[in-house]
């Protein structure tokens, strides 16, 4: 009975670890791809948006729980609460262990400055949502240091396939901000106007003016030849 609870639990462990990472490529993927305006043809129905995003990071964050707690419960690997959620202080592979606990830590971040985005701002939430990256590298090395199917050809296949996915849209990401730098026009000040030069870039406004100098001075002759 234990032996087939311990294949349960290291099966269900592996097969959430690997869910959870190809949801983690994919919401990573969609988020790159959302800011370098990435989208779908017009004939297409617009796939790439926030709420594909969101949806992704929220199915890789439930399987990573049932990643986590299939670990715990694990008969063989015997690990406790420490070795779960304390860096370097598991008995199996503790770099690599500790390399995908400080991701954790790092996703509970992320997550809690997007509930509280409203109140620390959009930048500092672009800010600290860069950190994504570092989670997927982080768990990349945590699969790839601590996973017993490393070795295989389809886990390897997973792992170079996330690498150059996310890896091709990150250079896509740079290229495209530093050509929009290069390429953004110069605003030059605007020169303060003279006022008393107004007039004279306005033809109609002087040619108004004109004619109405020359009937006033019409005026005022016939006024003094009546006066005399």
């Amino acid at each position: 009975m234990n032996t087939i609870w311990q294949t349960v639990t290291w099966d269900v462990a592996r097969a959430g670890g690997f869910t959870a990472y190809v949801l983690l490529t994919l919401a990573v993927a969609v988020g790159l791809a959302l800011s370098t305006q990435l989208q779908s043809p017009s004939r297409w129905p617009r796939l790439l948006n926030s709420e594909l995003h969101n949806f992704l990071t929220l199915l890789s964050t439930i399987f990573l729980a049932v990643h986590v707690l299939a670990v715990w419960v694990d008969p063989f690997t015997k690990f406790g609460w420490k070795e779960v959620f304390i860096p370097l202080a598991s008995h199996y592979r503790p770099e690599w262990m500790a390399l995908g606990i400080v991701g954790l830590y790092l996703g509970i971040a992320i997550g809690i400055s997007t509930w509280l985005r409203p109140r620390i701002g959009y930048t500092w939430w672009r800010r600290l949502h860069v950190l994504t990256l570092g989670i997927f590298a982080l768990a990349t090395l945590h699969g790839i240091g601590t996973g017993s199917d490393t070795q295989t050809w389809w886990g390897l296949g997973i792992y170079l396939g996330s690498l150059v996915l996310v890896g091709s849209l990150l250079c896509r990401r740079v290229l495209s901000s530093t050509g929009k730098r290069k390429h953004a026009p110069a605003h030059p000040a605007t020169p303060a106007r003279n006022v008393s030069a107004a007039p004279q870039s306005n033809p109609r406004a002087l040619h108004s003016a004109r004619v109405v100098a020359t009937h006033i001075r019409e005026q005022n002759r016939a006024e003094v030849a009546r006066v005399k």
